[in-house]
């Protein structure tokens, strides 16, 4: 627009309103090999497979698709995800397919069953990294030289951290410590192997002492993890509403669904 002298001028135009945020719901899936998440090879899970067959958010619950056949969960690309712990030579790279309801606009995310939702190191690394800890009573450099860290390093802060939100956390077995009496943070080792050995014994590993227990952690982590919904603050199964939540959607499936999210960061630290 031009004023009388010839002088251009512009209105501002009026700033639109930022997006609603979204909320996004976490499900741990089932089992795929490291090297299929790796890459986006031939063998991968195609996208048909990894769809979740309902709205993971609960208050919506919307089937895959509606009566009529048409998608109402649809793909919304995919994120890089840094894990550490599965080799000794550091970071590694898996790509996440993610979905979005039409519905209600959640978005969800493929998760293995071996990664805790917003962790850098994978969950059988953590279980098996405190159980050298408080059960072994093995020093923390060792530990750390086990799962791809300096030789140099003397401390591992992860451990105590670990040792301190294991089921506490929401994404640390959290939702197991309600159900098994916890209340507090273990304070010390001797603490810390009481909860690990009541989470150990919950996903139906059996109690051995010393360098026996570690043969079935990779299993045990995967049990523990298999078909959850996490949102931040709580998981529960796929099978179930979350408490407080009645049905408003479809009936609960009798298969898993496969939904999660990625919030550990564009990078590996």
């Amino acid at each position: 627009m031009e004023r009388g002298g010839g002088d251009a001028f512009f209105l501002p135009r009026a700033r639109r309103p930022p997006p609603e945020t979204k909320t996004v719901v976490i499900l741990h899936a089932l089992a795929f090999f490291v090297e299929q998440l790796c890459a986006r090879s031939a063998d991968a899970p195609c996208l048909e497979r990894l769809r979740p067959i309902y709205c993971a958010n609960p208050e919506c619950r919307a089937p895959a698709r509606n009566p009529q056949g048409i998608l109402q969960l649809i793909g919304h690309g995919l994120y890089l995800r840094h894990v550490r712990g599965l080799t000794e030579v550091g970071w590694i790279e898996i790509w996440i397919r993610r979905f979005r309801c039409r519905i209600c606009g959640c978005t969800m995310s493929v998760l293995p069953n071996w990664l805790h939702p917003w962790r850098w190191y994978a969950a059988p690394v953590i279980l098996e990294a405190l159980y050298r800890h408080c059960v072994l009573l093995e020093t923390a450099g060792s530990i750390g030289v086990r799962f791809g860290r300096p030789a140099d390093a003397t401390e591992w802060r992860s451990l105590r951290r670990w040792r301190a939100q294991l089921l506490v956390s929401a994404t640390l077995w959290g939702w197991l410590g309600s159900r098994l009496g916890v209340i507090e943070s273990a304070a010390d080792r001797r603490q810390g192997s009481v909860y690990l050995v009541c989470l150990l014994a919950n996903a139906g590993q059996q109690a051995v002492s010393g360098i026996e227990g570690l043969r079935e952690i990779s299993l045990t982590a995967r049990r523990t993890l298999s078909n959850l919904i996490h949102n931040r603050k709580t998981a529960w199964s796929t099978r179930h509403f979350p408490p407080g939540v009645g049905c408003r959607g479809s009936p609960v499936p009798t298969r898993p669904a496969l939904p999660t999210e990625k919030d550990s960061g564009p990078r590996a630290p």
